[in-house]
């Protein structure tokens, strides 16, 4: 939970405006460096020394600020960072040379990062960093992209011994000194009080994950510098290859939203892997499909943009995963940079006059080293894995099936486990067991239906212990049930039996939770909750509400520092689901899916889809149409029978989806 900030509403958007313009150059070095190029004031292999100067000193610059804090007012280093940026800028339009072009920008990226830096600040200190983090990166870009299209409109086309362009970018800078009236005039020293409320160890992941951020976006950076010559390769001509710039930084807007929507519906590493190999597959197409013509080269080039901000969220998510004081994360924008950089410069020892196709096969080699990176990264244990040892965990339906299994795996790992369900005698075969391994377990014969008995477990469980740190809401299922042959009061018998008990625990918990200021809520949900299946008709609107129910929790009750995890199991073997009539394709063990509990537990998911098959079927599923979704399912429908099962009790039998 964030605390509350003094920095206001004005004070951010500002930040945010000054920010964008210190990364302008980043997104317009095609377009402004390309014209350099072709008043022939700059060689094409000069073109990524330049670039990658100004990068390098654009993440020094950030440095230069962090240390002159104590010195200077955020104010006085805003204005002069905008002045020498601004001067530079200017200068830049009249240079000749690489050696004294490289040497300019490299002034120009250090003022520059000066001026990031007071952003970056203002961001953490200000509400919500990371939503304001993910914003401004999507700001940045807009704004690149609407200045490209300006520049390749009305100023490059210009005819003139001198660059308009870094004019143009000049005067921009220097009217944002108008901004800087609404700055806070000293940022708040917050570092000493983090360093003193976190603990930090380097590890092997740490240094992979930095790798693999460094290596993707040196693999972007090194084709992003040469696009303007490439695209007029493959027989774009100038003004055209300047709009395809703009068009390309409008993909990565779009490639930034979608990151922030896939981020918590996709595997952080499979995504990561995924994006490596189309990067590598789009320099390889690129260089390889350069006789096909403009179009083909379109569509990979709008393939790279997309791909681009798609990156972040899953590397910064993954840092904090790994690392919960925040260093790495922190790093991981850095290393960007520096691949940035580092990319340009080594695609420009591979350039031959005015021949770039071959910084393609290097954008494409970085990509598979990044490649073999997130392999590495997947199989590097974390430095200090999440544990619950010593945590008081609730299991609510632990007499058997997934809620049994997990209560032993928490037990083994020292959990103080308090496990609950309606069969006393399977309840007391678990306490045996974990107590025989040498773990701690109550149990508690409780009917979950039961709303003040639920209610009255929890209040014993914090008298016993002082608080309750999770609770594992498991209970629920139901036989395979032809509504066609149930009464109303059978399905809603049915439904109580899935959505009751979860709520009957779930509401006393949390309101311990909120009194205590900490918790997490696990509840073991289906995959039927997305849509309806055949024969569990019942079962699947219980689990859709249910869905529905956590995420306004999480809405609700996210700011009292309770987290919450929904789990979305496929089908799950287990003795009470053997011969229950329905089918189960793709169905995994009791063990495999106790893994996939502890893993998405310890993985600070909100969301989590198992196996990885039955998990894109159900994806699958909602974007057909209704009529192709409909008939698969109807083709597992049996006909009309005599068999009713309505009088069967409901007990906890893990069948999912």
């Amino acid at each position: 939970m964030h605390m509350p900030s003094a920095v206001s509403r004005k004070q951010l958007s500002v930040a945010l405006a000054l920010g964008s313009i210190a990364v302008l150059m980043v997104g317009l070095q095609p377009l402004l460096l390309g014209e350099l190029l072709a008043q022939n004031r700059l060689s094409l292999e000069g073109v990524g020394l330049v670039a990658m100067g100004e990068i390098l000193s654009l993440g020094l610059g950030v440095v230069l600020g962090d240390l002159l804090r104590s010195v200077f007012s955020l104010r006085v280093i805003t204005v002069v960072a905008i002045l020498a940026a601004s001067g530079m800028d200017l200068i830049t339009a009249n240079t000749t040379g690489d050696g004294a072009l490289a040497l300019t920008r490299a002034l120009a990226g250090l003022a520059e990062g000066l001026l990031l830096w007071g952003t970056v600040n203002l961001i953490v200190q200000g509400p919500a960093p990371d939503r304001v983090a993910g914003v401004f990166m999507v700001v940045q870009t807009l704004g690149q992209a609407a200045v490209a299209a300006v520049l390749a409109y009305w100023v490059l086309p210009i005819q003139s011994t001198s660059s308009y362009g870094f004019v143009f970018l000049g005067v921009l800078t220097a009217a944002s000194l108008l901004l800087v009236r609404w700055q806070p005039s000293r940022l708040t020293n917050q570092q000493a009080e983090h360093a003193e409320s976190t603990k930090f160890g380097w590890g092997l992941n740490h240094v992979l994950l930095l790798g693999l951020a460094f290596m993707q976006l040196s693999a972007i950076g090194g084709l992003w510098a040469y696009l303007e010559p490439l695209s007029k390769y493959v027989g774009m001509d100038a003004q055209s290859a300047q709009l395809l710039v703009s068009g390309t930084l409008l993909m990565q807007v779009l490639g930034g939203c979608l990151g922030i929507i896939l981020v918590r519906r996709v595997s952080d590493y499979s995504m990561l892997a995924v994006a490596a190999s189309l990067l590598g597959g789009i320099a390889l197409g690129m260089y390889f499909s350069a006789d096909l013509g403009v179009k083909v080269f379109l569509v990979l080039c709008g393939a790279f943009g997309l791909i681009w901000l798609m990156l972040t969220p899953f590397q910064v998510r993954i840092a904090l995963q790994l690392d919960r004081s925040g260093r790495i994360a922190a790093l991981v924008p850095g290393m960007q940079l520096l691949g940035c950089a580092f990319g340009p410069l080594m695609s420009s020892q591979w350039v031959v006059g005015e021949n770039a196709e071959y910084v393609l096969l290097v954008s494409a080699t970085f990509s598979l080293i990044a490649l073999t990176l997130v392999g590495l990264l997947r199989r590097c244990p974390a430095s200090k894995p999440a544990s619950f040892a010593r945590k008081v965990v609730l299991v609510v339906g632990a007499s058997s099936g997934m809620g049994r299994g997990l209560a032993v795996r928490l037990a083994q790992e020292g959990a103080w486990v308090v496990a609950t369900a309606r069969r006393k005698e399977l309840l007391n075969d678990l306490q045996q067991e974990i107590t025989l391994q040498g773990g701690k377990c109550l149990v508690s014969a409780v009917d979950a239906l039961d709303e003040q008995a639920a209610a009255g477990l929890v209040d014993e469980i914090v008298k016993l212990y002082g608080r309750l740190d999770v609770v594992v809401l498991n209970a629920g299922g139901a036989p395979a049930l032809d509504m066609r042959e149930m009464k109303a009061a059978d399905v809603t018998a049915y439904m109580r039996s899935n959505y009751d008990v979860v709520v009957n625990y779930l509401f006393p918990a949390l309101e311990q939770m909120s009194r205590q200021g900490h918790g997490f809520v696990v509840h073991t949900n289906s995959l039927a909750g997305f849509l309806g299946v055949t024969l569990q008709g019942p079962y699947s609107a219980a689990k859709g509400a249910l869905r529905l129910l956590i995420d306004t929790c999480r809405i609700e009750f996210g700011g009292r520092g309770i987290r919450f995890l929904s789990l979305y199991p496929g089908f799950v073997a287990t003795a009470q689901t053997a011969n229950d009539g329905m089918p189960a394709p793709l169905e995994i063990s009791e063990a495999v899916a106790v893994d996939h509990m502890l893993y998405a537990m310890r993985s600070r998911r909100w969301d989590y889809l198992f196996p990885w098959p039955m998990r894109w079927v159900i994806r699958l599923a909602r974007v057909l149409p209704k009529s192709v979704t409909l008939w698969v399912l109807r083709k597992e429908l049996p006909g009309a029978q005599a068999v009713d099962r309505r009088y069967e009790p409901a007990v906890s039998l893990n069948k999912t989806v």
